[in-house]
């Protein structure tokens, strides 16, 4: 006869307990991340600035960008325009419009989605985008470059025309000192670009929804918990 207890009545609930613990702190870290990011919301937009370049802390730098709405003061350098192919809106093929807003007072950049634009007939033709001169202000949503991609052959982007947009190859071709994120412009412009984004006001929206994903798993636990204690 063996002097300990048998343990495999208290495994299950033991289980069942860390499982909604671990639930619960998923919530408690999503309700956490989208703190920040409700302050920073189209009430109250964040200024890009140089003071948030890339730098050594560039992984840091990114999570305290990602995901928020925001602000940037620059001119726009029209030379650096880059065009993201295979973009479909409404079933006609085209290209997102990427320009460098160089902002002010610094030689940072910010690379920024302008929209959506029509393809030329001819795929040797570059589509011809209005670009405002002069010092401006936009608004949007920060985003992060392309992280993966499933490519059968991964070769460097060459010319206007990208296939993807990754943080490192644009960093190595443009040669900029660009932030580590995407600002997804919103709002009207005239330069005929479509933004027809599916971003919410706020994009802390997206925290709460993940929250509530993970408070629903952690009842389901209790639930199941409950369950299997009743049934003995």
């Amino acid at each position: 006869m063996s002097i300990f207890p048998p343990t495999r009545g208290y495994l299950r609930p033991l289980l069942v307990i860390l499982l909604i613990l671990i639930c619960l702190g998923m919530a408690r870290l999503q309700l956490w991340r989208a703190e920040p990011v409700a302050s920073g919301s189209s009430a109250s937009r964040r200024p890009l600035s140089r003071r948030r370049s890339v730098c050594r802390r560039r992984h840091r730098e990114r999570e305290k960008l990602l995901d928020r709405a925001a602000t940037a003061r620059g001119r726009w350098l029209p030379t650096k325009t880059l065009f993201l192919d295979n973009k479909i809106y409404r079933n006609r093929a085209g290209y997102q419009v990427l320009t460098p807003l160089q902002l002010s007072g610094s030689n940072v950049v910010v690379l920024v989605n302008r929209g959506w634009i029509v393809a030329p007939r001819l795929r040797s033709d570059v589509p011809s985008v209005r670009t405002t001169g002069g010092e401006i202000e936009i608004s949007g949503v920060t985003r992060s470059f392309e992280t993966r991609t499933f490519e059968l052959q991964k070769a460097p982007p060459q010319g206007a025309v990208w296939q993807h947009v990754r943080e490192a190859d644009y960093r190595q071709i443009s040669g900029l000192d660009a932030l580590p994120v995407i600002l997804l412009q919103t709002g009207t412009d005239d330069d005929g670009l479509i933004r027809d984004w599916d971003v919410p006001d706020n994009p802390a929206a997206k925290h709460y929804g993940y929250a509530a994903m993970w408070l629903v798993f952690a009842l389901m636990a209790a639930a199941y918990g409950l369950f299997a204690w009743r049934k003995k």
